[in-house]
């Protein structure tokens, strides 16, 4: 297997609709999106899960919205932090990446750029989606890429351990929680929560390195 991070110029996707745009919160209070999953559901459709963050805690009058090129589904999963599950119907992006035979792991908002994390079964896979991409019009930069391995992604348990401790506030400065109050929440004893933590957040170190690299 073997991954790409890949840098998109969002300017030249007028054709489609951005999957931010199903959301029901206004963009002025919206200051970070992260599509974590993607797939194609083909006829140029896809579905998409996405995090959320906002400046402010919003009021969302009704979770399911529907327009006339797909649906969001969204949830409150804390103050500032929402979970959205969008279907956009007009999609070219999502397509090409299937028929590439790759898989978009993770989508980031970085201003008028989106930086892709994707993954193939072999790095031909990944030359192919990049060259059908910029053969289409697209401009294409490429931040990073190897092969890929389990100690890049976080596993289901520290995934689950590092997001509660981020929405209980343990990664707030000051902090408003602490380990054993972590682990009464949890029911986990602390030398698991505290090597689950710090495996989860060395991952994240080193992908932040590894994107930074190229």
């Amino acid at each position: 297997m073997h991954y790409y991070k890949l840098e998109l110029d969002r300017s030249e996707m007028k054709d489609q609709h951005n999957c931010k745009a199903f959301l029901p919160i206004p963009s002025e209070h919206i200051t970070s999106t992260d599509v974590i999953k993607c797939s194609s559901i083909g006829n140029g459709s896809g579905i998409s899960i996405m995090r959320v963050t906002t400046d402010c805690e919003v009021e969302i009058s009704d979770k399911k919205v529907v327009m006339e090129n797909g649906d969001c589904q969204i949830d409150k999963v804390s103050t500032n932090n929402y979970l959205a599950t969008i279907t956009n119907g007009r999609c070219k992006l999502c397509s090409i990446v299937s028929e590439c035979k790759c898989f978009l792991m993770s989508a980031v908002n970085r201003g008028d750029k989106i930086e892709w994390t994707v993954l193939g079964q072999d790095s031909s896979c990944v030359r192919q989606l990049v060259s059908t991409l910029r053969d289409k019009g697209y401009t294409v930069n490429l931040l990073a890429g190897g092969k890929y391995n389990e100690d890049m992604t976080l596993t289901s348990k520290e995934e689950k351990y590092l997001r509660i401790a981020f929405d209980q506030g343990y990664y707030d400065v000051p902090r408003r929680t602490d380990l054993d109050s972590l682990c009464e929440r949890i029911g986990c004893s602390k030398s698991t929560l505290n090597v689950s933590l710090r495996n989860a957040e060395r991952k994240i170190i080193r992908n932040y390195e590894v994107s930074n690299s190229g």
